[in-house]
């Protein structure tokens, strides 16, 4: 009775992740079609809006498969990577979200190679998703620092209001938000990142 028990509740979680990447997957279709025909708007701002937040709900349907992804399948550790070039492709493409909220992204340890056991791939999805947090949550004129330490480690630090004392379990929660108004983030992010960790 008790195995047929953990077989249903196993049963029960795989169809629930099946169904996320399923629905997300779905869902990648029509926003592409939507995004094409927003570019053929003849107004201008209101094309702006509607695009905006298209890339809003993408990101949100991207997050639900990585961590359906990681859900169904764990991480691999596929070997040794060099954490220098992973945090360097890091930077170079958030670099021009933080420039465009006028935020700047700093690269720090990077000209060595650290070499760590890890999946190269998992490690990107982790470190992305930590600065695209550190740039949500900083002020504009401030630093976000990716630091590559050479213990192996990489940091990020923002000047940012940080994460209260009550807040800190919570925060790798999936689709918890500190500040659920703003309207900024999906609250994937960080549950991501913990998954992956």
């Amino acid at each position: 009775a008790m195995n047929q028990a953990l077989d249903r509740l196993e049963q029960g979680i795989r169809l629930q992740r099946e169904f996320t990447a399923d629905a997300a997957h779905e869902l990648r279709t029509p926003l592409a079609v939507l995004r094409a025909r927003v570019e053929t708007m003849p107004d201008q701002e209101a094309m702006a809006k509607v695009k905006a937040d298209i890339i809003v709900m993408s990101h949100v349907v991207d997050q639900l498969l990585e961590m359906a992804e990681l859900e169904g399948t764990g991480v691999a550790i596929s070997g040794s990577t060099d954490l220098s070039a992973i945090s360097e492709d890091v930077a170079a493409l958030l670099a021009q979200t933080a420039i465009h909220q006028g935020k700047t992204l700093a690269l720090l340890g990077a000209e060595r190679l650290e070499w760590v056991r890890g999946n190269p791939t998992m490690i990107f999805r982790a470190l992305r998703n930590l600065t695209e947090n550190a740039i949500r949550h900083t002020p504009a004129g401030t630093v976000v620092e990716l630091e590559v330490k050479p213990n192996g480690s990489v940091s990020v630090a923002d000047s940012g209001p940080g994460v209260s004392d009550k807040d800190r379990d919570l925060i790798f929660r999936r689709f918890w938000r500190g500040d659920r108004n703003s309207g900024e983030g999906t609250g994937l992010g960080l549950a991501i990142v913990s998954r992956i960790a």
